[in-house]
């Protein structure tokens, strides 16, 4: 019996890395979505100390910066904090055009 050439192999191996993205795509968009979970969390902690602490607390400062440094990271995740008009108690984290 002769061996198949690595070009008769080539298609298989082509459909089963394909088949293995398509298995691993969801669990990985799962992962980024409850990274950006996490994040959002982390804001709403910080958002409270800095908005319900003193203003003259180093504290306060440190967590409103941190709320700062993060609300970016999730804006440049594709995140926006509300929808153009909301109301300000309206406003939650949400993907941005949705």
């Amino acid at each position: 019996m002769t061996k198949p050439s690595r070009r008769a192999q080539s298609p298989s191996l082509v459909a089963a890395a394909c088949f293995a993205i398509a298995l691993l795509a969801p669990a990985d968009a799962s992962a980024r979505s409850d990274a950006f979970e996490a994040l959002i969390a982390q804001w709403t902690d910080l958002n409270s100390a800095c908005r319900g602490g003193s203003g003259d607390d180093p504290k306060t400062m440190k967590a409103c910066d941190e709320r700062e440094t993060i609300g970016a990271r999730l804006k440049k995740g594709g995140w926006c904090y509300g929808r153009p008009g909301d109301a300000g108690y309206q406003r939650n984290w949400i993907r941005c055009g949705s």
